[in-house]
């Protein structure tokens, strides 16, 4: 860098390099503290002059949908206009306001002001001036704010209109995903030009292809630099490559970079290796920008002679669904909770989720990234066609390009991205102005990325589906497995899996993965429960599709791992078949005749066919008071091939398990009270067992948390599992045995939600109080903005109060 003591005769030339060389790098800043909110209509609220001093602070992601009502009632209603579809929340129109202070040298440089995701319909004002329109709920936008700043004070306002019924699921309102700000130089990368991609990915070798594009805003040309440099996960710069372009003033110059990685470390969903791309802009020598991007060195490859392989091995599809909203969080999108979804799929033994029906956010695919787990990233629920008379079809012709971009470009450098879906059931999938739709949308997807295949998921039959899938890359079922064999007779070259099947055909849908290599993977409907489509898991849909779980039904309640991120059957059964040995061997009981876990299981009467998500009522559990001396169902799993039962050390019979029984085994068990035991054998020796106990009346409670320390960031999560056990610490499941459970959080954090996974329980989130369901209930614990301890006091009704100390520390 050049020293700054001109000679009068070299004035002009030493202060331009002066001024192009000081270092001034980038920065980016979290916004997620220190909004201010009002939940209705309020004339005016844009202009900088507006009074907010008695609005609500709330930190973001936000959702206004789950706040108690100004009466300190919960939020539930029976006559909101999403009803069953948005488990009776409410939509409406809310407010937001920040403001904002630079100094006068941060309002002069390019500012953009970056949003994940508002739902929906976003107005944002800047100092009274509407700077930006967005419409869809779930995809990243940036304002330009640039020129539009002054020093000090300034005022984003924005307006949340959710006109329901916008939704067939819970969709949440509001700013639900993060926002940022970032401050650039004049000379900078833009961050949306940035695309790596890795065409070779061997063991002796990585290629690393490396797009992006700088801008001058200077009116003058500037000589630029681009440093690029490839970090290997134990910190080794592993390869780096520097190029010098003249960048015209008021225009921008783009690089193309490839760089060599020798014995890489590759990406794949066993062993997830990522690397970071550190790029820097350089100015005479001074760096103006600097931007790190994780990436992961593989290759994807598909076909229907080989099925799916990731760096040449072949990988089938162990997938689950799952929808956006964290249960007591609603749909705001705290990067810790949307990322505990992922590390709660990957721990039952899922390799791959599909972000129903939207695109994922970037802590859902940053987890993904960091645990191995491949995703269909889809855009749309609907296109031309409205399934709800508010939802995204009335901005589809005006929108679509722009927020298929947002999921590209926003999403491509994801090593965990497998696919793009373009949409779910179209409701005019099959017709010319649904083939020509999709074609038009697959075109511009390849156009953005041509490293991945663009699949759908398609619900009718040939020959509509041979149409839509005809613009298709891989071709995505809906609960049409039947379809399989016919249409790979007449389409040999057609890759297929099901992108959404039903919880109980779980071995047939997977026994078609197994024996047909063009099949690639199966995608259960729900891997994780959600809010909204009340009681589809339990009652299921009235006759004529138009009905669900009544009020105070409002979870759907077909998640395999329930809200509060525990296993259900059927979760444990899904791993058993894919024999991932996380539980080679699960004892399960059938709910006992005459008696109901839940009401309403056979709400609507139904006449097959009809499809069903419901689970088999069967339970973890052997306490049973009542059922004394009666035979009760027992179901056995196992991914070994001989299982044993034992009640009380007695044998009631060891029988072999395999394809034939589809891994499961039924025992007739006269109950008594005591241990229940599964053995499973392999060659003729025990490998695994499983135990159930019957449970005293409550004597304590165990705590548990994910995590001991949080960032004091405003935005870090821990989750603290509440659970009822008797005197020898046996579980408590009996629901007559339930208990009120309250926390309380004190010192460096808040409480951001409690919940118990009872989908009939519409009571606050944020109370602290509820009832455990099946002995459980999990509050969430959000970190402050300082550092220090955190109490959380647990209270619960005729038992000790427990205590669990956290602490949150400087980031």
């Amino acid at each position: 860098m050049p020293a700054c003591a001109p000679s009068l005769s070299a004035l002009w030339l030493t202060a331009l390099l002066c001024a192009t060389a000081a270092p001034a790098a980038a920065e980016t800043r979290s916004l997620s503290q220190d909004w201010l909110f009002a939940p209705r209509e309020i004339k005016g609220a844009e202009t900088l002059a507006f009074g907010d001093e008695g609005w609500q602070p709330v930190a973001v992601p936000h959702d206004w949908a789950v706040m108690d009502k100004a009466d300190g009632s919960p939020p539930f209603d029976p006559k909101v206009a999403g009803g069953q579809d948005s488990g009776y929340l409410p939509g409406g129109i809310g407010w937001y306001r920040r403001h904002l202070r630079l100094d006068a040298t941060e309002a002069q440089k390019l500012v953009r002001l970056n949003f994940e995701a508002i739902y929906m319909d976003a107005d944002v004002w800047l100092n009274g001036e509407l700077v930006a329109e967005h419409h869809y709920g779930y995809t990243a936008f940036t304002v330009d704010l640039t020129g539009k700043l002054r020093a000090g004070d300034n005022v984003i306002a924005v307006r949340v209109h959710h006109a329901d019924p916008s939704s067939r699921w819970f969709a949440g309102s509001g700013i639900i995903r993060p926002v940022s700000l970032d401050i650039l130089d004049c000379a900078h990368l833009r961050p949306e030009s940035i695309f790596v991609t890795t065409p070779v990915a061997t063991e002796a070798s990585g290629t690393v292809a490396v797009r992006a594009s700088a801008g001058n805003c200077a009116g003058r040309p500037q000589a630029m630099e681009l440093v690029t440099k490839i970090v290997a996960p134990n910190g080794d710069v592993v390869a780096q490559a520097k190029e010098l372009r003249i960048v015209v003033g008021r225009g921008s110059a783009d690089w193309n970079q490839s760089l060599t990685v020798s014995r890489p470390a590759l990406w794949s969903p066993d062993s997830p290796n990522l690397y970071s791309l550190v790029q820097q802009v350089r100015v005479q020598g001074a760096v103006t920008d600097e931007r790190r991007t994780r990436f992961g060195i593989r290759t994807i490859s598909v076909d229907a002679v080989n099925g799916l392989r990731v760096n040449g091995k072949p990988v089938r599809l162990r997938g689950g669904n799952f929808h956006h909203d964290n249960y007591m969080l609603g749909a705001a999108g705290f990067p810790d909770a949307d990322a505990r979804k992922v590390v709660l799929m990957k721990a039952a033994g899922y390799n791959a989720l599909r972000s129903a029906h939207n695109p994922a956010s970037q802590a859902t695919l940053n987890a993904a990234d960091e645990l191995g787990m491949l995703v269909i990233d889809e855009s749309f629920d609907a296109w031309n066609k409205s399934k709800r008379d508010k939802d995204y079809a009335r901005f589809f012709k005006t929108d679509w390009q722009r927020d298929i971009d947002s999921m590209v470009v926003s999403a491509r450098n994801h090593p965990s991205v497998l696919f793009w879906s373009i949409g779910n059931e179209i409701p005019e999938q099959g017709e010319t102005l649904g083939v020509e739709t999709g074609r038009m949308l697959a075109e511009r997807v390849r156009m953005l990325d041509p490293t991945r295949p663009v699949t759908q998921a398609v619900s009718t039959d040939a020959p509509a589906s041979d149409a839509q899938f005809a613009v298709l890359d891989v071709a995505g079922y809906n609960y049409r497995a039947n379809m399989f064999e016919d249409d790979h007779r007449k389409f040999p070259e057609r890759i297929m899996y099901t992108s959404e099947s039903l919880p109980i055909d779980a071995f047939s849908y997977w026994r078609k993965v197994e024996t047909m290599p063009w099949v690639i993977g199966d995608f259960v409907w729900t891997a994780v429960d959600y809010i909204g489509e009340s009681g589809i898991g339990w009652m299921g849909y009235s006759q004529d599709w138009q009905k669900l779980g009544p009020y105070p039904w409002h979870l759907a309640y077909c998640g395999e791992i329930d809200v509060t991120g525990r296993k259900r059957p059927a979760a444990y059964y899904r791993q058993i078949l894919w024999k991932t040995g996380i539980d080679p061997v699960v004892a399960v009981v059938r709910q006992p005749k005459g008696t109901e876990d839940l009401p309403d299981r056979h709400y609507y009467p139904i006449t097959p066919p009809h499809l069903d998500w419901s689970h088999p009522d069967v339970h973890p559990s052997w306490t049973w008071p009542g059922q004394e001396g009666k035979p009760l169902e027992v179901e056995v799993y196992s991914e070994l091939p001989e299982v044993e039962l034992f009640l009380n050390g007695q044998s009631l019979g060891r029988r072999a398990v395999g394809i034939g029984t589809e891994y499961n085994m039924m025992f007739s068990v006269p109950y008594a009270p005591g241990r229940l035991t599964a053995v499973g054998y392999r060659d003729g020796r025990e490998a695994a067992r499983w135990e159930l106990r019957t449970a005293g009346a409550p004597a304590t409670i165990k705590l548990s948390v994910d995590r001991q320390r949080l960032t004091a960031n405003g935005e870090d999560l821990a989750y603290v599992v509440v659970e009822l056990v008797d005197s020898d610490g046996t579980p408590i499941y009996a629901q007559s045995d339930d208990r009120r459970v309250s926390v309380r959080v004190k010192g460096a954090a808040t409480l951001a939600g409690i919940g118990n996974g009872d989908p009939r329980d519409a009571s606050s989130f944020q109370s602290g109080t509820r009832s455990s369901f099946h002995g459980r209930v999990v509050a969430a614990i959000r970190a402050g903005t300082q550092a220090g301890p955190v109490l959380v006091e647990v209270m619960v009704d005729g038992l000790p109060v427990q205590q669990l100390r956290l602490d949150a520390i400087s980031g």
